[in-house]
């Protein structure tokens, strides 16, 4: 009679039973990926970093243009008005909001009429 021989699962490599070498030789498959289909489209982390990091580059890029043109100076000619038209022209920053104008013309006017150095910018706007 012949024994059967009792065969067990097991997960390591069947081949140190055969050579006794316990080295198991890989086996290569071959790819099926066509190189010449256009695979731009599909995520790739390479790809997606570099994105990133152009991204961050046109943002700093942009911030430093808009802080350059913050600091530009801006010649405006202004109209005081009392019963006659007293025109001047006072330079600003383009940044500069339209209370700080006013700040800067009541300050530039101060000196010529009394009742506008005791009042508040906002009273310049009519």
């Amino acid at each position: 009679k012949k024994k059967k021989k009792i065969l067990s699962l097991s997960f390591a490599a069947d081949d140190e039973d055969e050579d006794g070498a316990g080295s198991p030789s890989p086996v290569k498959k071959k790819s099926k990926k066509n190189p010449e289909v256009e695979t731009s489209f599909l995520p790739d982390k390479d790809r997606e970093a570099e994105q990133k990091k152009e991204e961050r580059r046109l943002k700093q890029e942009y911030i430093a243009k808009q802080e350059a043109i913050k600091e530009e100076r801006l010649k405006i000619t202004y109209s005081y008005w009392d019963g006659s038209g007293h025109r001047k022209e006072i330079t600003v920053k383009k940044g500069n909001t339209i209370l700080e104008f006013l700040e800067l013309v009541r300050l530039d006017l101060s000196s010529q009429f009394r009742e506008v150095a005791a009042g508040v910018a906002e009273d310049l706007m009519y």
